[in-house]
């Protein structure tokens, strides 16, 4: 091993897994390596467990900020139909080496392509391997016009080992947190991701408490073959799921066609307006997505649906809920129990929107009360719908 690899190596092993993230990392290690080769692009890239990404990868350059991508599913399987750089290493090259005068030579390699028309003049790319499995890469280049020489080379691969060791954990902290709050939701996954596992821990928090659900669902699913059903009610909860998330909503969970969520109060929001507000607007938001919505399926020879939404406003208990081994985080306490049955009132009234007095009242709008309804295990109540 040189003793330029050495030094790094060293550093990555002290240092160096002391980074937080990945772009920490890159932003420190990569001008290590310039110090010590010409090179001035570095590439890294990694298979991940996500929904909707299926890979992670990151670029660094010595004369720009670094780049962390996503490369979607749809992508990753056309990027296998042709000869790539990394899907050599994927197939068992023990690396990849190309320089600009090969240029013309050989199949073409469009990554590679692309380099030389930004001024690079040499490539060299060694595999990433984890638990004995191929997951990935990094690629080297330069503009130097002599290229890399043999010592560069051997510089790459002697940080290899301490590079992937000290990588690899961080890019899976990093989809860890990304599958948490995907399933979880991103309060709750970033708080289950910090820490926050014990069953019972958890605190009090003054909320907008958001249900809402698809309605005509049972008789939907008895009349809608499987997959036309799942498209409605993904196409459904894509819509209410954006008109949440764009304000500051944090979704909890799906019940079967419903979801609950919240609007938590901040420190400063001291009567809760704000929280009202930002669901009000959600609310608006949704209403005109299905406007939408129902025209692009009512096109497409799709079956539509109505949805409705219940707004209410209290102190709710937020954090681990359930039985050891299995656990939710959720909200309970009698402000849920409200507003899921102002919910069930929407398709009783046949109103899209529905809220309580405690809502109405901190977020100030235009709302006229549909009448007083006892409810199951509720108090009286007024609601309210938004006047037209």
């Amino acid at each position: 091993m040189s003793e330029r690899g050495r030094e790094i190596e060293r550093w990555l092993l002290t240092e160096g897994r002391n980074a937080r993230t990945v772009i920490e990392l890159m932003n420190t290690v990569c001008p290590r390596l310039a110090e010590v080769t010409p090179v001035e692009r570095v590439w890294a890239g990694t298979k991940v467990l996500h929904p909707q990404a299926a890979a992670y990868f990151w670029i660094w350059t010595a004369d720009g900020p670094l780049m962390a991508r996503e490369l979607n599913h749809a992508l990753m399987e056309k990027l296998k139909q042709g000869d790539t750089p990394i899907r050599r290493l994927e197939k068992g090259a023990a690396y990849v080496r190309i320089r600009r005068d090969e240029r013309g030579k050989g199949p073409a390699v469009s990554d590679i392509l692309d380099l030389w028309d930004q001024g690079y003049t040499d490539f060299y790319a060694l595999p990433l391997f984890f638990k004995r499995k191929w997951v990935g890469g990094y690629t080297f280049a330069t503009r130097s016009p002599d290229g890399f020489v043999d010592a560069d080379l051997d510089v790459f691969k002697a940080v290899l080992a301490a590079l992937s060791a000290v990588m690899q954990p961080l890019a899976q902290d990093l989809v860890t947190a990304t599958l948490l709050r995907t399933y979880l939701g991103r309060d709750a996954g970033t708080r289950v991701f910090e820490g926050q596992v014990r069953r019972g821990e958890g605190q009090s928090v003054r909320a907008v408490i958001w249900f809402s659900d698809v309605r005509g669902f049972t008789r939907m699913s008895n009349e809608l073959p499987p997959d036309v059903l799942l498209g409605l009610l993904n196409d459904n909860f894509e819509l209410m799921v954006g008109a949440l998330e764009d304000n500051g909503g944090e979704v909890l969970k799906f019940m079967g066609d419903g979801l609950l969520a919240v609007f938590t109060v901040e420190d400063d929001d001291h009567l809760g307006k704000d929280a009202c507000a930002a669901a009000r607007r959600a609310s608006a938001a949704l209403t005109q997505g299905l406007v939408a919505l129902r025209a692009r399926r009512q096109a497409a020879g799709l079956p539509v649906a109505d949805l409705g939404v219940a707004l209410h406003f209290g102190t709710v208990s937020y954090g681990n809920i359930g039985a050891p081994a299995r656990l939710d985080f959720t909200v309970i306490g009698r402000e849920v129990n409200t507003a899921s049955r102002i919910e069930g009132l929407c398709a009783t009234l046949g109103e899209p929107i529905l809220a309580s007095g405690e809502f109405v009242i901190r977020e100030g709008g235009d709302w006229e009360p549909c009448g007083t309804f006892e409810l199951k295990g509720v108090d009286r109540l007024v609601v309210y719908r938004p006047k037209v």
